[in-house]
């Protein structure tokens, strides 16, 4: 029997959500393979490993959050916290679905010692993130406020997603845009 014909797309989205819920030591060829509908041999087929496909995934990641959120910062046909609201709805629907969490983040731990190509992917993932909360913050404070509130911001939002993958509680993630919104009014 022929293997299902799946876009690049079909794959990098199921494995995104596999990789979400495990970490990449916890995500085996196999899981990925049957997130897809695939047998682990056919899945070889369209990726012969495990990183070439999570770089794969992280590259995609980066470039949709930077169009679909990030860019969105520059944008200054609205209001900053017209902006702003639009870029935390993205991140609340980005980070709640497939399984609470971050990706980067997941990742991240794993990348520090094991995946140097990744650690790479995920620093500027993380750096675009907060240029775009430093576009939002420079319309209203100094350089080095904004280089600050940026920075913090990230880390809210890191922590409250954390927490909301523990515990599937919203507030977290609430309190984190009424504090940023409360910054940018």
């Amino acid at each position: 029997m022929r293997p299902n014909k799946l876009s690049r797309a079909q794959i990098i989205s199921h494995c995104a959500v596999v990789f979400k819920q495990h970490g990449y030591a916890g995500t085996s060829m196999q899981m990925l393979a049957e997130s897809c509908g695939l047998t682990k041999g056919a899945f070889y087929y369209y990726y012969p490993n495990k990183e070439q496909l999570l770089l794969d995934i992280l590259k995609d990641t980066h470039r949709f959050l930077k169009t679909k959120m990030f860019d969105v910062a520059a944008d200054k046909s609205r209001d900053v916290l017209q902006r702003f609201e639009f870029m935390h709805q993205q991140t609340v629907q980005y980070f709640t679905i497939g399984g609470a969490g971050c990706l980067m983040a997941i990742i991240s731990i794993e990348a520090i010692h094991s995946l140097p190509d990744a650690k790479m992917l995920i620093q500027d993932f993380f750096a675009d993130w907060q240029q775009a909360m430093y576009q939002l913050f420079i319309e209203r404070y100094s350089d080095d406020q904004a280089n600050i509130l940026a920075r913090q911001s990230i880390a809210d939002y890191e922590g409250a997603i954390l927490m909301y993958r523990f515990s599937e509680d919203a507030f977290y993630i609430d309190y984190v845009k009424q504090r940023i919104e409360k910054l940018l009014a």
